[in-house]
């Protein structure tokens, strides 16, 4: 049988045998004109059989199809292919050290590893050897915040790729206002936050721009990054989209002006608890001394417009009544320092007042909330040296010193949720931190397996490796599983280390 001449029609044949796979051959039979040349003797055999039905012969012609159309094709045949070779790379590639210590971090599929790597390789304008390069762009597009990082380590020969395969054209010499322009969603995501991050206007310029053009999907999608950075300068864009059709959307632009103290909408929050929180000097024993206490009640009327924004008219909550929970909800909804304002006293007196009042004591939680809502760094370290309770949820908010302080402090009352914030820090964890997580870890070895360990490897200090024996936990049991996992650790650092020193020797 000869070979099946490829060109635009040869393949025809076999769309028009799928189409009558799908209707039925009572309503279009294959004929024999449909069938390439080369099968006419046969399919005229098979037509002429009047011993077998017709979907027998429909069968039948297509079991010789399918076989004809397995045997083979010729490949296009051009004379000339304009394929020109890659450019001459511009950057040096890095040692073998640093590529043997590569072939380690991919064989333990440890991506904080491999992005320490990228990042030190980019950090010495170097490359990685040919043979790694499109290992490194297959990882990136799983791993796509890696893909500045892999782009810049594998150079002219990764964009001469790139033309190949459509997935790794992050590698190509393209301009942020480029990807922006022509980019996948993923991609322009990418360059908005990038953008945010070291120019926050120019980030909100780029989005206005093309705004009209964007759908509900990404409009929603880039609204989540204008959360970083944010400030009184995106009020106009904000409010100019609150009259947007996507409930999405709008729902997605509120949540951003109630991060904006100057908004309109967090000024009537405050408006409203100025005329319903004060403080009040009272008489006591016998009218000899005075107290000073908190005094809550709400107007009388407020504007319908404070509960279309996400205001709870009802309580959900058994221990508030209707008006507290307004109440709260507004509190939370406010810089806390709005009550030093408001209260005219110092932040340690605030605390202290709603600490000792009834109402106020319920309000709490809800300055917590607004110190996390308004990312207040000042009162966060406030409240932890004045509250009365330890609150977790303000923990990240603290000076790298002061967390750590309070993590070693109150770990063993909350050693799962202190890790689970640890775990979202950028600074390598303090000795005494990381023996606390490796101890907890060691007698909850489900809960913290070696993938924790390699997905947290860049926290972890090189010092814990003499200290990881003495985490071993005292039931027989569970030492065997210790063992393995800190022998995983010890690896892991090591390959951590290696990869410091390849770039920096």
């Amino acid at each position: 049988m000869k070979p099946i001449k490829f060109y635009s029609t040869a393949m025809e044949f076999w769309n028009d045998i799928i189409n009558t796979s799908v209707i039925g051959t009572d309503k279009k039979m294959i004929s024999i004109a449909e069938l390439p040349a080369d099968l006419s003797a046969v399919a005229e055999l098979i037509t002429a059989n009047n011993q077998i039905d017709k979907e027998d012969k429909f069968l039948q012609l297509v079991s010789v199809a399918f076989n004809y159309r397995q045997s083979g094709v010729d490949a296009v045949h051009k004379e000339t292919v304009a394929l020109p070779a890659a450019s001459p790379e511009e950057k040096k590639y890095c040692s073998v050290p640093a590529m043997q210590v590569l072939r380690d971090i991919r064989s333990e599929d440890s991506t904080p590893l491999l992005k320490l790597w990228l990042q030190e390789c980019n950090a010495k304008q170097q490359i990685v050897q040919p043979e790694l390069i499109t290992d490194l762009l297959s990882v990136a597009v799983q791993e796509k915040r890696l893909q500045p990082l892999v782009a810049g380590c594998t150079g002219k020969r990764a964009e001469w790729l790139s033309r190949f395969n459509e997935d790794w054209n992050f590698s190509q010499s393209q301009t942020s206002t480029e990807f922006w322009q022509t980019g996948t969603p993923v991609q322009r995501k990418m360059v908005l936050e990038e953008i945010r991050r070291a120019d926050p206007d120019a980030a909100r310029a780029l989005l206005q721009e093309t705004w009209q053009q964007e759908d509900a999907a990404a409009k929603t999608a880039f609204l989540e990054i204008l959360w970083i950075n944010i400030s009184e300068k995106d009020i106009a864009f904000l409010e100019s989209l609150t009259t947007e059709k996507s409930k999405k959307v709008k729902d997605a632009v509120f949540d951003l002006l109630k991060k904006i103290p100057a908004s309109a909408i967090v000024l009537q929050f405050q408006d409203i608890l100025k005329r319903s929180v004060e403080l009040k000097k009272e008489k006591a024993l016998l009218g000899l001394t005075s107290k000073t206490s908190l005094q809550f009640h709400l107007p009388q009327t407020i504007d319908e417009a404070v509960f279309k924004s996400g205001i709870d008219k009802l309580s959900n909550n058994k221990i508030f009544t209707d008006e507290e929970y307004i109440l709260y909800q507004l509190i939370a909804a406010v810089p806390p320092s709005f009550w030093e304002r408001q209260l005219e006293v110092s932040p340690e007196q605030i605390i202290n007042y709603f600490q000792k009042d009834t109402v106020g004591k319920k309000m709490i939680p809800a300055l917590v909330l607004a110190i996390r809502q308004f990312n207040d760094s000042n009162w966060a370290f406030l409240f932890m040296q004045y509250s009365e309770v330890f609150y977790l949820e303000i923990l990240p908010l603290l000076p790298q010193q002061q967390q750590e302080y309070y993590s070693n402090r109150f770990f063993e009352q909350h050693p799962d949720s202190i890790i689970s914030y640890a775990a979202e820090r950028k600074e390598t964890w303090s000795a005494e931190l990381a023996i606390k997580i490796c101890r907890h870890a060691a007698k909850n070895p489900y809960q913290y397996s070696r993938n924790f360990f390699n997905q947290h490897i860049h926290l972890l200090p090189a010092a814990i490796i003499s200290e990881l024996e003495k985490c071993t936990p005292p039931e027989e049991y569970m030492q065997a599983m210790w063992s393995n996992t800190s022998a995983y650790i010890t690896k892991l650092i090591t390959i951590k280390i290696q990869t410091l020193k390849a770039f920096n020797e």
